[in-house]
Order: structure tokens, then C-alpha cells, then sequence
């Protein structure tokens, strides 16, 4: 066993404590891609399509980013209308 004394306290090199991990897994995508994607598709389906996500988590991390701060665009609400025929 290693003994503590004065000069081995004096010569012993500190333990690197490693930052604390983010919460959750990292993201697939980088959040410049997902802006870019974002502001030129025309809906939440082509977004979805080309990040390779599925809709539900697209729509998730938008919200989450317009929180922070970033500036996103909105996409219309709902289905379009129907047209009579």
C-alpha cells in the first residue's frame, strides 16, 4: 500500500478530475446544421426527411433551440385546406 507522507504529498502529481458530461446522449445532428436545414425547408416533413429524424423529435429540438434564443421560422399550424371539387 501507498504511503501518505510530506514528500510524498510535495512530488505526487494532482488527479485530472474530468468535467461533468452533459446530460443525455450527444447530438446526431450539430445545431448550425439543424438551424440551416430548418429556415430553408418548406415544412416539417422536408426537415425531418433530409436530418433523418423522426417529426416529432425535429419539432422537440426546434422548440428547445427558439427557447434558447435562436432564430428560427415558423411553420403554418394544421393541415392545408381542402379544396372543393
Amino acid at each position: 500500500m501507498f504511503e501518505v507522507t510530506l514528500e510524498n504529498m510535495e512530488t505526487a502529481t494532482p488527479v485530472a478530475h474530468t468535467a461533468k458530461r452533459g446530460r443525455g446522449r450527444p447530438a446526431k445532428v450539430s445545431k448550425q446544421m439543424f438551424i440551416d436545414v430548418w429556415n430553408r425547408s418548406p415544412n416539417l416533413n422536408e426537415v425531418a426527411a433530409t436530418l433523418g429524424m423522426p417529426r416529432t423529435s425535429v419539432s422537440v429540438k426546434a422548440s428547445n433551440l427558439r427557447k434558447t434564443g435562436c432564430d428560427l421560422k415558423m411553420f403554418r399550424r394544421g393541415r392545408k385546406p381542402r379544396v372543393a371539387i
